[in-house]
């Protein structure tokens, strides 16, 4: 029990945080359901406040307005798709694999297959009509997919260049685009299955 209140207060408390989390993610799920079926740019505040069963207010009670909705989505979906890659990865590593190449084909084949799973949410984010400044956080993050892949492989004993890490985290992000607007979860996975082959003859770079 917190100190100073009494078990109704917390009680109280309790239940408050509870239906401020349910808001807050019923304002996700129909920001996710607008922006997909809408787009960023025409989507209205409105719009996501009514399908939620919220009001004005509460959005901004929540969140600072649109793109904040737009980024944390995004941040979501980052945090998926990465938590997912580690776990491949570690599976791969307990299963006896310790080629850098493998394991770094292993994170890339999940990554894809994950942007597949949620390909309407990640074809939000692919079609470039997002909030100002999203386009400079996009290529933060790729600067930093960039970094990571050069100390994984370092960490794997076989060093990466600088330019063989943009190359093969540059085809990813495009992959990911491809795979994000395909017309389908068929085309979607021929794309993913296309750059894992050619990614998978690539030879070991040297330092």
């Amino acid at each position: 029990m917190r100190k100073g209140m009494t078990a109704d207060q917390v009680a109280s408390a309790a239940r408050t945080s509870d239906r401020g989390a349910a808001t807050r993610s019923g304002l996700l799920a129909a920001a996710r359901d607008v922006f997909t079926s809408a787009g960023y740019a025409a989507a209205g505040v409105t719009d996501i406040v009514t399908l939620a069963g919220a009001s004005v207010g509460s959005l901004y009670h929540h969140f600072s307005g649109k793109a904040d909705l737009y980024l944390t989505l995004y941040d979501e979906l980052t945090r998926e798709l990465a938590e997912q890659t580690r776990f491949a990865v570690r599976q791969a590593r307990d299963a006896g694999i310790s080629d850098p190449m493998q394991l770094f084909l292993t994170g890339a084949r999940r990554y894809l297959d994950a942007c597949i799973e949620h390909r309407e949410l990640a074809a939000v984010f692919a079609r470039g009509d997002g909030p100002p400044g999203f386009e400079l956080i996009w290529r933060q993050r790729l600067a930093e997919w960039v970094t990571k892949n050069t100390e994984f492989f370092a960490r794997g004993g076989e060093p990466l260049e600088e330019a063989a890490a943009i190359v093969m985290t540059g085809a990813l992000t495009l992959a990911v685009i491809e795979v994000s607007l395909a017309v389908d979860a068929a085309r979607a996975r021929r794309i993913a299955d296309s750059v894992i082959q050619v990614l998978s003859r690539l030879e070991h770079p040297s330092p």
